[in-house]
């Protein structure tokens, strides 16, 4: 009797079909991503809120002085009026300092350590010192928030996790445009605890809220987008209107004046 050979069932060869098994596979190494970079960021941000000052100082100081700076002669009064209303924060660990950039655009920043940045483009534009006083109380916002660490950290996260799903350097370019997103949206609720807390300093050094909101008001609506000179402003604060109706609401609530006389700018800066 001739043998026949039988042609054996294909049990090792699944029915789905490849693109959904693709699809499926590339999910699930999303979702794992996503999962580990909130638990890696959950755990820097629990360490960050903790780091005490004196340490962040020593961590980040001698870290800024590659920053091109100006020797602007309005340098001192912004510092003066930045220590005063640091004097006005209970229990303020930080010893700021202010330096200014020497940029054209319009822009203030925290960095760690209790440095204050402001561009030269900045001091152009604010009218009074109770605008002014405004843009410096909200950068003090963001070291009562430990804002600026907690950004470090979340976008430390993303890199990390990122950095080791993609090999390393092969994944530069995806790393550092999900931090950047991701740190985008963080920022926006940043700034909006930081908006708060510097209203109150104004209010408290002032009595009154009158001419804080001033330098949003010149700023392009939400409509348009990050537009000309006020586009790196814009990139990570919330839309003007938006931001100018939560302070007037957060000072009824609180029964700050809205009305009250402005201080006037140090005669060092230009006249307006």
């Amino acid at each position: 009797m001739e043998w026949q050979p039988r042609d054996l069932p294909e049990n090792n060869v699944t029915r789905v079909h490849p693109l959904k098994e693709l699809a499926t596979l590339v999910l699930g190494i999303a979702l794992a991503t996503v999962a580990l970079t909130l638990v890696v960021a959950f755990t820097l941000d629990s360490v960050v809120r903790v780091l005490p000052p004196s340490w962040e100082a020593r961590i980040f100081s001698g870290m800024w002085t590659d920053l091109e700076r100006t020797d602007d002669p309005r340098a001192a009064a912004v510092g003066a009026l930045l220590a005063e209303l640091a004097a006005e924060w209970p229990g303020n660990p930080y010893e700021v300092r202010l330096f200014v950039m020497d940029s054209a655009e319009p822009n203030a920043f925290a960095l760690p350590g209790g440095a204050v940045g402001v561009t030269r483009g900045l001091l152009d534009a604010v009218g009074s010192e109770n605008e002014l006083a405004f843009v410096l109380g909200h950068e003090l916002g963001h070291f009562s928030g430990r804002h600026h660490l907690r950004g470090i950290s979340r976008s430390l996260s993303v890199a990390l996790v990122l950095g080791a799903a993609t090999g390393g350097s092969s994944g530069t370019l995806l790393t550092q445009w999900v931090s950047e997103v991701t740190q985008l949206g963080f920022a926006r609720d940043h700034e909006r605890e930081a908006d708060r807390f510097g209203l109150e300093l104004v209010a408290r050094r002032y009595g009154h809220i009158a001419g804080a909101m001033n330098f949003f008001e010149k700023l392009p609506g939400d409509a348009g987008g990050p537009t000309g000179r006020m586009g790196a402003w814009l990139a990570t604060h919330p839309g003007s209107p938006r931001r100018i109706a939560d302070l007037r609401a957060l000072a009824r609530a609180h029964g700050w004046p809205a009305d009250g006389e402005l201080t006037a700018l140090d005669p060092g800066f230009a006249p307006r």
